[in-house]
């Protein structure tokens, strides 16, 4: 049955909020600020969604705001009336005094790469993305200008708004396939604009397919395959490759980020190009970009058909090399085990990575990051995909010391329900099919530890909780 997403809120105008705001004050004889939370908190209770309202300005005039002469001073400009470089600046420097003063001193402005809710609605409203991209078309000569403007319209598409305009006008899709085609683009340049399209495609389906189907994608996994690609470039584009196969829109009732998987593997060859760019990518030393490709593998390798291309041509094995040599980088271990388990859902990787000691490393990265819970939950994770259905993988668990590991991690992250969860079902799967196992968990009160996860995590584990309890041969396991 396919997902029923909540029913989206009304969208709240600026107007009714200041009208609220403005009532409040003449006929309850309220102060500003009362006034400001009072309706703050009655459109709330309606149900209603004050993302694109400036609460803190309810009453004053938008128009004389900042940031609005500036997209003012900016949409002039591109006009020809006045200078751009001096337009843009003036934008910039607006945007990030608005955000200094609302995160108390400026930490998290625009070179940060955010902005306050204030500062995103006000340039929405007034037109800056729009502007930005009127200003890229006249500074394709002039590159710092250009990468200045790139760069504001990155921060800008932060703000869900702004990137749901950005989709609805194919105009921004064309800019940037422009760009990234353009002989005279510096590899600066198409960086930034493969920046620009990931920060467009994130939680919006319609940017996902315009970016695709433009062939912008396809543009950046032929670029992908030049040796001579720059890091920082391998970085952002497959930034887009990952954004345009991932289904993080809940707005639509369906994604089309499978089929983007799936069209990009067969007609663009991305498993493989994916393939040639980790083994040029040194992980040890560049681990960020080495992450960025990892978690763009796994996207990318959505069913059985890819998984075994990616084998085939010693995708695998090439991962978990990566695994072996950067095991104690703990960004780069994550990445190679979320890698490692979208891929062992294949069984034959699971075979394959059984017999490469892919157990043996999963237990040691464990071991080597004790306290870190998203990297016990996916090495979990990679264990119970490569166990799954697989008996004798489950018997060379157990002599690598899966079951104590388990239970180190159960205990030692009782609150993280994630992991909690993965344990469960490695137990339930080593044991289902390997009964003489039992004994190795309940020697080492597993049943305690089972039965605490499901009082502590009830919607995450007490499904897989009860299954594990019933599959050790344990009675009222759904108490």
């Amino acid at each position: 049955m396919a997902q029923a997403w909540p029913k989206a809120k009304p969208k709240l105008t600026q107007e009714a909020f200041d009208e609220a705001v403005s009532s409040n004050i003449e006929d309850f004889d309220m102060s500003r600020e009362e006034a400001i939370k009072s309706a703050i908190e009655e459109f709330n209770v309606q149900g209603y969604d004050l993302s694109g309202v400036v609460t803190n300005m309810a009453g004053n005039d938008l128009q004389s705001h900042p940031i609005a002469l500036a997209c003012q001073g900016l949409r002039d400009a591109c006009g020809g009336q006045g200078s751009l470089p001096e337009a843009l600046e003036a934008l910039s420097t607006s945007l990030q005094a608005s955000t200094s003063e609302s995160s108390g001193g400026g930490s998290g402005g625009v070179g940060g790469g955010s902005m306050s809710q204030e500062a995103s609605v006000i340039a929405h409203k007034g037109g800056a993305m729009q502007s930005l991209l009127e200003a890229c078309r006249q500074l394709q000569s002039q590159t710092d200008q250009l990468l200045k403007a790139l760069k504001l319209l990155q921060v800008l598409l932060g703000w869900l708004e702004t990137r749901d305009a950005f989709a609805s006008d194919a105009t921004g899709v064309d800019l940037l396939h422009d760009l990234l085609r353009a002989e005279a683009s510096t590899p600066e340049v198409r960086t930034a604009a493969a920046a620009v399209a990931e920060a467009a495609a994130r939680q919006v389906e319609e940017a996902k397919c315009r970016l695709v189907d433009s062939g912008l994608v396809a543009t950046l996994l032929e670029q992908l395959q030049a040796p001579e690609a720059p890091l920082e470039y391998v970085g952002a584009a497959c930034g887009v490759v990952r954004s345009v196969t991932t289904a993080d829109d809940e707005r639509p009732p369906a994604s089309k980020a499978f089929m983007h998987a799936r069209v990009l593997a067969k007609s663009h060859a991305a498993i493989r190009v994916l393939l040639s760019v980790l083994r040029r990518v040194p992980a040890a030393t560049e681990p960020a970009t080495a992450c960025r490709v990892l978690a763009t593998v796994r996207q990318v390798a959505a069913n059985e058909e890819i998984c075994r291309e990616f084998t085939d041509d010693g995708g695998v094995m090439a991962c978990l090399q990566v695994l072996k040599e950067c095991a104690a980088q703990r960004d780069v271990c994550r990445a190679c085990l979320g890698a490692l388990r979208q891929l062992a859902h294949s069984d034959t990787v699971k075979r394959l990575l059984a017999e490469a000691g892919a157990v043996g490393e999963a237990v040691r990265c464990v071991e080597l990051h004790a306290g870190s819970d998203d990297v016990a939950e996916v090495a979990l994770g990679l264990l119970g995909n490569m166990m799954l259905r697989q008996p004798e993988i489950c018997t060379k668990a157990a002599e690598s010391g899966v079951p104590e590991m388990v239970v180190e991690a159960m205990q030692r992250h009782a609150p993280r329900a994630p992991v909690q969860r993965q344990a469960c079902l490695v137990v339930r799967i080593m044991v289902a099919r390997n009964p003489e196992l039992r004994p190795l968990f309940l020697e080492r009160g597993a049943e305690a530890l089972l039965r605490a996860a499901k009082a502590a995590h009830p919607a995450s584990c007490r499904d897989v909780g009860s299954a594990a309890l019933r599959d050790l041969g344990l009675d009222n396991y759904n108490d």
